[in-house]
């Protein structure tokens, strides 16, 4: 348990110095829209789905 605790901390840690690299505005402006994006892509897909479902019921 705590081995994966650290694991997580290393990779949130990886994530930040990335972002904190990350020189350009526009290129962290596309990254927060893809993430925004693919949530959103997400959500709707799992209402169509069980919408879907629940029709064939």
């Amino acid at each position: 348990m705590k081995e994966d605790i650290d694991e997580l901390k290393n990779e949130f840690r990886a994530k930040l110095l990335f972002w904190n690299n990350i020189k350009s505005k526009k290129f962290k402006f596309l990254l927060i829209l893809l993430c925004f994006g693919l949530i959103g892509l997400k959500v709707f897909t799992t209402i169509f789905t069980f919408d879907w479902l629940a029709g064939l019921l």
